[in-house]
């Protein structure tokens, strides 16, 4: 049997790629209180993955606020995820691109509270 070369072993066990995304500004702004974020995608291909990282860290520049709110669902799993947001109050009417800071999801009322940031 041919010997398999160990690192491309490895790539074919792994559970996926992984790409990383910095932007020193970013890092200079948040020092040790920045938030770092790993999401499993259906993303192949290297540019598409850079892509989808630009967009992330492009969200996170500008002026923000932390949100709150009680939304119907679990929303938990989403957490680390840049999303749309659509609710009748506070600028969401029309959906807002929100980072999902955290999620406490309560099985028994159907409900979650979702923590967001949100660009000004």
């Amino acid at each position: 049997m041919a010997a398999v070369d160990p690192v491309f072993a490895q790539w074919l066990m792994a559970d996926g790629r992984w790409l990383v995304s910095e932007d020193a500004t970013l890092r200079a702004r948040w020092g040790d209180k920045a938030l770092t974020t790993s999401r499993m995608t259906t993303i192949a291909a290297k540019a598409d993955a850079e892509a989808e990282g630009a967009r992330q860290l492009a969200f996170l520049g500008p002026v923000a606020a932390i949100d709150e709110h009680l939304l119907v669902g679990r929303w938990k799993h989403l957490r680390g995820q840049v999303i749309t947001l659509t609710i009748d109050r506070l600028g969401y009417e029309t959906g807002a691109q929100v980072f999902l800071l955290g999620a406490e999801d309560d099985e028994a009322t159907g409900l979650s509270r979702v923590t967001v940031l949100k660009r000004l």
